[in-house]
């Protein structure tokens, strides 16, 4: 079984060494490390044909700027492992054997098309680690999209990333399951569409990832008001294909209880246009999907002090939130 790592790189030249090299610590041999080179202006590019010139294993592949999602896409394109891992070039696996237990657990359940897996989010200015929610028992053994779905929300966590998969690549391939160029916030509509087409997944809670926190002018790091624009569209137009989603009506209604989620977070950007508060005010009705236990929080206060107070109240929140960080 062999497995390809796609790992887009653009400005992260005093990371990229030690993602490579956690990757190349596996105790699981059978693999490729797809090093693709975004355009980077930065020593980056030098830094991928180098470590390809260090083990066969490593392929150095360039290109033309067009961003995470389009680096992603020509990675996929090129890989020949029978699964598929991200990995964004500024991050790194954790331990030795984890792709070892990744492998195992696949082989155990060939009938699923995705495993997820779990991350910590590190910080390096104090080498700490703080791990994501974990994801409920029931998600640790085979099922379908429709429980995944709800549990996942009901957890308060849906894990978008597509960092955090062990994907069959001739699932994605199948289904034409690729990113959308220049979009920001990518994985939201990728995860959405990997449940909808799956047949079955599960996730585990295998602390592998550590997705380091902080990181300026990585290819991942957006900010402003692009930022804010993206995660709108996307709310509004994955709203708009739920009824079509061959999913059951409670899993429709878990997604709509994570786009509630999305949809407050939008509500704690403090420069937000009146036009664009419009947009947000007219999608306030998601916040009745409150499977997710945040969204019923902010459902309760809407009720209780009405919309205007609880958006302020979400904004302190936030501001707080990021200064303990």
């Amino acid at each position: 079984m062999k497995v390809s790592y796609i790992v887009p790189v653009y400005k992260v030249e005093q990371y990229l060494s030690q993602c490579v090299e956690s990757v190349l610590a596996q105790t699981y041999t059978d693999f490729e490390i797809l090093l693709v080179d975004d355009g980077s202006p930065d020593g980056s590019p030098v830094l991928c044909d180098e470590w390809a010139k260090k083990d066969v294993r490593v392929k150095a592949l360039h290109k033309p700027n067009g961003g995470l999602s389009d680096a992603r896409n020509y990675g996929l394109k090129h890989a020949q492992g029978d699964y598929v891992v991200f990995i964004d070039g500024d991050d790194f696996w954790q331990h030795k054997d984890d792709l070892e237990k990744l492998v195992k657990v696949a082989k155990v359940n060939p009938e699923v098309d995705f495993i997820g897996f779990n991350c910590d989010y590190y910080y390096p200015d104090t080498n700490r680690f703080s791990p994501w929610v974990e994801y409920a028992e029931v998600l640790s053994k085979t099922t379908n999209k429709n429980i995944a779905t709800c549990e996942l929300v009901k957890s308060g966590t849906f894990p978008m990333s597509a960092c955090l998969k062990f994907l069959k690549r001739q699932f994605l391939m199948d289904n034409q399951l690729f990113f959308v160029k220049g979009q920001i916030a990518e994985d939201i509509p990728w995860f959405i569409n990997v449940l909808d087409k799956s047949n079955k997944c599960m996730f585990i809670n295998q602390y592998v990832y550590a997705y380091r926190q902080n990181v300026a002018g990585s290819i991942t790091n957006s900010a402003g008001n692009r930022s804010f624009q993206s995660l709108l569209n996307i709310v509004e137009t994955e709203t708009e294909k739920l009824t079509k989603r061959s999913l059951t009506e409670e899993a429709k209604n878990g997604i709509y209880s994570f786009l509630a989620y999305e949809l407050s977070i939008l509500f704690t950007n403090s420069n937000i246009k009146d036009k664009d508060m419009e947009r947000l005010k007219s999608l306030k009705w998601l916040l009745n999907y409150d499977l997710n236990p945040k969204v019923h929080q902010v459902k309760l206060m809407k009720n209780l002090i009405g919309l205007p107070l609880t958006i302020k109240l979400l904004k302190l929140y936030n501001k707080h939130r990021a200064s303990r960080n």
